[in-house]
């Protein structure tokens, strides 16, 4: 009887096989588990951070002046694209590229596509709006997606300004930069973007991922996870039709005279609200939005616009009345080493008719004999009138003004005198119209506001109130005085107004519609230089402040028109 062998050589030989790579695959593990670390580093979970959706900047009556929109980078996996589908559509395509960019024939955007089909990450168009690319997702090849169409569309955000350069320089300047993590986030850098951020940016919140093949990451459930906070919406105090007539008059203007840079502020008198802001710069024979908020940083020579604070303080201490005669001479006076003309001669004249046809000599002698042995008591007056030191905006800003003080090592005889005319120092033409704005006020000086309120999609977080200087910058009865006469600065409109010679300097601004009261200045840039110049370099600041109407004054205005040349004289 023969015996059969029981070793059952095939499962002997597949279980050690097996054993051999159980171990194998455990050792790898191991490995990767705790000597590969670029594997373990990478896999490993962490967070991201999610960026917030910042909030809008809006308008009075709630229409969007800024706000976050997406835009896109498309890019094509062109190297998915199965060849037969290729050949088959990409002419059609190319033709719905062009129609839809014009930046290229269809001809071109063919052989852009053709040459670049191994690519897998090709950059095909920047910056493409949302309404671009719903319809590039229907396009030829591009509606199968990216698994077969390797259509890859990447979101970015971008800060758009719906009503443009309207306002634009108040509103405020934003670059889009990208994180550590490539995400993009959004910089304020000036104006209502950068002074207001701490409202509009939002908070951001964290999500756990872990990264698979292709360096996709995959959200992960965590309790330390955070939703983003979005940002919240800033109500500002502009006005759109107001911003938009403001814009079109300057850039009017700016374009007759070539002045190298204009600013208009429109503020509402009782509550200091800035219904209109623009800042233009002229670049050649174009006018553009400039990126200077010269109605805030840019402090210069008001020139006669500060008279007003002259004859105040002449009032206010009681040393004139408007009804007083003046000698003038022939329109010029010498002090110490400067001479002080004015641009035509008017001998006798009164001290109310000197303001009216803004006289330097006038003002400048009677601030002289009064106030020369005392000079402190005139800067104690524009002190009154808060002309001595910056507003304190609600906008962030870096003041350069100049008020020359008693104390300064520079003052000297001839101080005084230019200071009363509007020379040797510096203030932003904001900073005059809330001068303006409190004498409209009866001496009541509010500061500018240009937002009112910080509000979610629910609430209202926060609302700023006027805010207003406790003390009366000067008396009802000095303001009451003055008036009619800066009404006859806009008007010529009196009885005898056909042979007088006492015309105001804003006539022309005259309108039988409503009084308007106010002021203008011509201020020469680097007046020392000036007789060393021709009339072709010789130039100018030319400015308005004044009030409406004037009877019942509801808005207050400025108006700035900075290095001209006028040939005319």
């Amino acid at each position: 009887m023969k015996i059969k062998s029981n070793n059952k050589w095939s499962l002997i030989i597949t279980f050690i096989l097996m054993f051999v790579l159980f171990s194998f695959i455990s050792f790898k593990l191991f490995l990767v588990q705790y000597s590969d670390t670029s594997v373990t580093n990478t896999h490993n979970p962490k967070f991201r951070i999610i960026e917030s959706i910042r909030g809008n900047i809006i308008s009075e009556d709630g229409r969007i002046l800024s706000v976050t929109m997406p835009i896109y980078d498309v890019r094509l996996d062109l190297y998915t694209i199965n060849n037969n589908l290729f050949e088959e559509e990409v002419g059609p395509l190319s033709e719905q590229l062009n129609r839809l960019f014009k930046n290229r024939s269809a001809l071109q955007y063919e052989k852009l596509l053709r040459d670049n089909k191994e690519e897998r990450y090709f950059l095909l168009k920047r910056d493409v709006s949302y309404v671009q690319l719903q319809e590039m997702k229907t396009f030829f090849i591009f509606k199968y997606g990216k698994n077969r169409g390797g259509f890859i569309p990447e979101t970015k955000r971008s800060r758009d300004n719906p009503f443009g350069s309207l306002g634009k320089t108040t509103i405020g300047k934003v670059i889009v930069a990208k994180t550590q993590n490539g995400r993009d986030t959004i910089i304020p850098k000036n104006g209502i973007e950068l002074s207001f951020n701490e409202y509009l940016q939002g908070i951001p919140g964290k999500e756990l991922t872990q990264e698979i093949s292709g360096r996709v990451l995959v959200p992960k459930k965590s309790e330390y996870n955070v939703l983003p906070q979005a940002g919240k919406n800033v109500i500002t105090t502009i006005n759109i039709e107001f911003q938009d007539a403001a814009d079109l008059a300057l850039r009017k203007k700016m374009l007759e005279t070539k002045a190298l840079w204009g600013t208009v502020i429109l503020m509402e008198v009782e509550t200091g609200d800035i219904k209109a802001i623009s800042n233009l710069q002229r670049d050649g024979d174009n006018v553009s939005t400039s990126s200077t908020n010269h109605a805030i940083v840019s402090e210069i020579a008001p020139g006669s616009t500060f008279k007003l604070a002259s004859f105040l303080s002449v009032l206010e201490d009681g040393y004139m009345e408007l009804d007083d005669t003046i000698e003038t001479g022939k329109g010029s006076i010498n002090f110490y080493q400067s001479t002080i003309n004015d641009t035509e001669s008017h001998g006798n004249i009164t001290f109310g008719d000197a303001f009216v046809v803004s006289s330097n000599v006038a003002i400048s002698k009677v601030i002289h004999e009064n106030y020369k042995t005392q000079p402190q008591k005139f800067y104690s007056n524009l002190e009154k009138f808060q002309l001595t030191e910056p507003l304190k905006l609600q906008l962030t800003y870096s003041s350069d003004m100049m008020m020359r003080s008693p104390d300064d090592k520079l003052w000297s005889g001839n101080t005084l005198p230019s200071m009363s005319i509007g020379y040797e120092m510096k203030l932003s033409p904001i900073h005059i119209l809330t001068f303006y704005n409190a004498i409209a006020n009866k001496g009541r000086m509010v500061i500018p506001r240009f937002v009112l309120s910080v509000k979610t999609d629910k609430e209202t977080v926060k609302t700023f109130p006027i805010e207003e200087i406790e003390t009366p910058i000067c008396s009802e009865e000095s303001i009451d005085k003055l008036l009619p006469f800066m009404e006859r600065v806009i008007s010529d409109r009196r009885e005898n107004w056909t042979t007088d010679k006492i015309n105001g300097t804003a006539r022309y601004l005259y309108t039988d519609k409503y009084k308007i009261a106010g002021k203008t200045g011509t201020c020469k840039i680097e007046f020392w230089k000036w007789n060393q110049k021709t009339k072709y370099t010789r130039s100018y600041t030319a400015s308005f402040a004044g009030f409406f109407p004037s009877d019942n004054p509801k808005y207050s205005c400025v108006v700035v028109l900075h290095n001209f040349i006028d040939t005319t004289n």
